[in-house]
Order: structure tokens, then sequence, then C-alpha cells
């Protein structure tokens, strides 16, 4: 492959791409290192960084990273085909649309502190419950975002693809699928991240709906008043959402900028 068949990020240094990263970790740091040193309570980087490394001793890391990994990936393929599908038919159909887009904008706004209870006393305190709430919780903004996608198709594009004789499963899969991914995409990573809140709201309504690991971190943390343990879960689960986002939902975001021509390909990214 020539050079210039080389994608722009693969052209930009290495250094260029992580550099910002590495340097806001570092500001962030710093600035929670001087936090720590004004307030008692909260525990420092080299005390929280002693923790993480006893914790990845005694299997702890591994098995909080592990579970999340496979609980919040079972929930989010679940929400996400789900609501990519009903988003597809809702905003195809404007008479549908008319009548459940104003519920399930409400359904988004609802906070999700509201469904834990519900779930807990209808389906248990077990894993199960915990996983219907990510699930749900993460579905109104999934369907929203695909079926403002599939609204924002140019109508000369669909009329192009009748004209050429299409009928409407061809038009579908052809045109407005993926005329509309870019959106779709931005509700998936909208959805992503309620799904995340909603898993460790329910773990942390009093270790209910345990399911990751988390919750007994919490529960344990309450019970002994150690923090460390928790900031540390803090760190796993922020590294958790940012390999997600860097290695699937900014790489998805680049390549369907750069298809589309929205990316300069003289330019580093």
């Amino acid at each position: 492959m020539s050079s210039s068949d080389a994608s722009p990020v693969a052209r930009t240094p290495a250094w260029r791409r992580g550099g910002p990263i590495v340097v806001v970790g570092l500001a962030l740091l710093g600035l929670w290192a001087l936090l720590s040193l004004t307030l008692d309570a909260l525990p420092g980087p080299a005390a929280t960084g002693a923790e993480l490394w006893q914790m990845a001793l005694d299997g702890r890391f591994a098995s909080i990273f592990a579970r999340v990994t496979l609980f919040m990936g079972g929930c989010f393929a679940v929400a996400a085909v789900v609501g990519v599908a009903l988003g597809l038919v809702i905003g195809s159909r404007p008479a549908v649309d008319r009548g459940l887009s104003p519920y399930l904008a409400a359904l988004q706004g609802m906070p999700t502190s509201m469904w834990i209870p519900v779930a807990a006393i209808v389906l248990g305190t077990s894993p199960w419950s915990l996983a219907a709430v990510v699930s749900i919780g993460a579905m109104p903004a999934v369907i929203l975002g695909t079926r403002t996608a599939v609204k924002n198709v140019p109508p000369l594009l669909l009329r192009a693809g009748r004209t050429f004789g299409a009928d409407g499963g061809t038009l579908l899969r052809h045109v407005t699928l993926p005329a509309a991914l870019p959106g779709i995409m931005t509700g998936l990573e909208l959805g992503w991240s309620i799904a995340f809140r909603c898993l460790v709201a329910g773990e942390i309504f009093s270790g209910a709906l345990s399911g990751t690991g988390i919750g007994d971190v919490i529960q344990r943390s309450r019970e002994t008043g150690d923090i460390t343990e928790m900031m540390a879960t803090i760190l796993i689960v922020l590294a958790f959402t940012m390999l997600v986002d860097r290695l699937v939902f900014a790489r998805v975001q680049h390549r369907l900028r750069v298809s589309r021509g929205l990316v300069d390909a003289g330019l580093p990214h």
C-alpha cells in the first residue's frame, strides 16, 4: 500500500495523537494531589495507586474489569440492537413517530434511580434486575438518536433511490441506513453513557443489584470507611470507559467522517 493510501491517523506521529491525553492526565493528577493535601479524607494518587497495585495482585482488578466488560457488553448489545431497530421503524413512519416520540423523550429524561427499586421488587435483587435496568435505561437514547438520524436523511437521496426502483427494504438497507449512520452512532454513544450510569447507580443502590463487583466494593467501603479502595475502583471504571471511547466510538466516528469527506487527508488528526 502506498503512503498516499494510508489514513490520516496512521500518518500522524503517535506522540501527537497521545500527547494531549497524557498532558491533560498529568494535569488532573496534579490537581488531585493538591486537593488531597487540603482535604484529609481524600486519598492522594500515591495511596490510590498503591491500592490499585494491591487489587491487581489479589485479582480484584481483573475481576472487576472483566465482569464490567462482560456485563456492559451483553446489556448494551441488547439495547443497541433493539434500539436501532425500533428507531428505524419509528423514524420511517411519521404516524408512529408522532405517537411514541414524546413518551420516549420522557423516559430518556426520567432519573435512573426511579427504575432501580421497581426492578428490585419485580425481578428480585439479582444480576438480571441490574441487566434490565441497564438495557432498558439505554434504549430511549438509542431509539431517539436513530429516529432523528433517519428523519434527517435528505429527501433527495430517498427520491433518487425510488427512481432507481428500490423498494422499501432495499431503500432502508442501501440508502437510509448508510446516510443515517453518523446520527445512529451519536445515539449509541449517548446510550452507552446512560447505560453505564444505570450500572453504577444500580450497584450503589444498597448493593442490592450487584452484578459486576462494584456494588461489593461500595458496600465494603461504607462499612469500613475505606475510601481508598473506592477511589481505586473509580479509576478502574474510568479506565474502562476511556478504553471503550478511544478504541470503539472514536475510531468508528473518525472512519465515518473520513468516508464522507469531512476530514482533510492532507492534515494530521
